[in-house]
């Protein structure tokens, strides 16, 4: 049987792999929210469009969407700089939400902020600009 990271290749090639986020211990950060994976899925998307990041990959049935492009809201990454979003449902009702990136500083700004905004998204409430 071939290893993983054969089998991953092809998304390598393509730009997309997320064998990156899975070992990454400094930079993952999670909450477990009440609300069903396609609320979830959908607002996370929202909430990156908001946040000016590029969605490169996403796939609703494997719980995850991989976006680059972090520098419009935050000052301390590169463009290349990428993070993904993990929906991993836990029961009918609950699910917990991995953010993860391989630049620490970032995960650790853009999970507060993502989180912050995914709780308004869940109670109804939107940040209110001034």
């Amino acid at each position: 049987m071939p290893s993983c990271a054969v089998l991953d290749i092809p998304n390598r090639v393509a730009g997309y792999s997320i064998d990156k986020f899975e070992n990454e211990k400094n930079g993952r950060y999670e909450q477990t929210f009440e609300m069903s994976k396609e609320d979830c899925f959908n607002a996370s998307l929202e909430i990156l469009k908001e946040l000016k990041a590029r969605v490169t990959h996403k796939s609703y049935k494997k719980g995850f969407i991989i976006a680059f492009d972090f520098s419009k809201s935050f000052d301390y990454c590169l463009d290349s700089t990428e993070a993904g979003v993990f929906i991993n449902e836990t029961s009918n009702s609950a699910l917990t939400v991995s953010v993860i990136c391989n630049n620490s500083m970032l995960a650790k700004n853009f999970s507060d902020k993502f989180f912050s905004m995914l709780n308004s998204k869940k109670t109804g409430t939107e940040n209110v600009k001034n």
